[in-house]
């Protein structure tokens, strides 16, 4: 009973279709992705139509697209594969070989890449796992983020990411915790050694920068401590107790990303300071000493802005989304309400997300989307 609308519908659609004129069933051809289609039925049109001045007319802007579209897949691919990210370079070349059928060179150029990536795609998997063997964790997770880099695509670098990272968060866990324990206890020298064992492998883990901040606290208080004052007994359940009380876990990690800051203020990255900065804050909204560098670099940094969103945009005419989305986002770390710099940033993600979703199409022929 409830198939009966359905088909009258389905009956209702062909009749129109069948009703419809040659520019008609061409545009909605083209409204339905179908670009290629929408040419042919236009292009079939006799000189002489009563439609052929209409169909000449769409058939022009439809090329411009059309052209525009190959040209902007050639540079993403270019773009890709400047940055070594060869499968999606690959990827979208094909879109652009198959909306240009009398492009020969692009079609020579995937299979150049393809070789390649199949060759390095080997060998990164063959050194990752020798790493992970060895235990060689950090060489293990910079191997596998290359080859996730080179094709993000493959189930097989998720799989590989998935144990490296896996292994890496169980080891910095075990370390932790020693350090944990030695802090706890007072015995700063071993809690010390841990954490920055935790460092070698993951350098802005925040748990282990906070401990080491507030272990160069305590020392310091120790080494400004009178001469003439008794040392406090060796009380270690007193001394746990006492951390306790002045610690939290989130005043620890939000002292860790403070301190991730200064380090990246330090590198001369203060846009990755203002994002540490914020974490920070997020965590422990009374952090004074994140909030007041917070203001500090974002006084500093606010003349850059308007060069930023400038920035942005040139990179964005150049086809370079990535890098313009890149600028714009800085912009914001340093003006969160900038409405231009929201405004653009948007626009590329809407238009990075489109080609994105383009290139995961079976057809790209079929899947050009509608009218910009």
């Amino acid at each position: 009973m409830k198939a009966a609308p359905l088909v009258l519908v389905a009956a209702l659609t062909a009749t129109s279709l069948a009703c419809a004129t040659t520019l008609e069933r061409g545009e909605s051809r083209y409204q339905q992705g179908d670009r290629i289609g929408a040419l042919e039925l236009w292009r079939s049109i006799p000189a002489d139509g009563h439609d052929a001045e209409t169909a000449r007319r769409r058939i022009a802007e439809v090329e411009d697209e059309q052209q525009a579209l190959v040209a902007r897949y050639l540079q993403r691919g270019a773009y890709f594969e400047r940055k070594g990210r060869l499968a999606e370079a690959i990827l979208s070349l094909r879109v652009a070989a198959r909306l240009d059928p009398s492009d020969a060179q692009t079609p020579v150029r995937v299979l150049e890449l393809s070789r390649a990536l199949v060759e390095q795609k080997a060998a990164l998997t063959r050194q990752w796992q020798e790493a992970l063997a060895g235990n060689r964790l950090v060489e293990a997770r910079e191997k596998v983020r290359a080859l996730r880099d080179l094709d993000p695509f493959d189930p097989a670098g998720e799989d590989a990411e998935r144990r490296v990272t896996a292994a890496l968060d169980a080891e910095i866990e075990r370390r932790l915790a020693l350090g944990r324990e030695g802090f706890s206890g007072g015995d700063y020298e071993t809690a010390t050694l841990r954490f920055r064992e935790v460092l070698v492998i993951a350098p802005e883990q925040e748990s282990a920068r906070g401990y080491l901040a507030y272990i160069e606290r305590i020392r310091e208080s120790e080494k400004n401590r009178p001469a003439l004052a008794p040392a406090p007994a060796p009380d270690r359940t007193a001394a746990r107790r006492a951390r306790a009380l002045r610690t939290s876990d989130p005043q620890i990690r939000a002292e860790g990303f403070h301190q991730n800051a200064l380090s990246a203020e330090r590198a001369g990255d203060p846009y990755a300071a203002i994002a540490h900065e914020l974490r920070a804050i997020e965590i422990d909204p009374e952090h004074a000493a994140a909030k007041r560098n917070l203001a500090v670099l974002r006084e500093r940094l606010g003349p850059e802005v308007p060069g930023l969103i400038d920035a942005g945009r040139v990179a964005f005419q150049q086809e370079d989304l990535d890098g313009a989305i890149d600028q714009w986002r800085r912009a914001l770390l340093v003006e969160p309400g900038n409405e231009r710099a929201t405004q653009y940033a948007e626009r590329a993600r809407r238009l990075l997300q489109n080609l994105e979703q383009l290139r995961a199409e079976p057809d790209p022929v079929r899947a050009v989307g509608s009218r910009p």
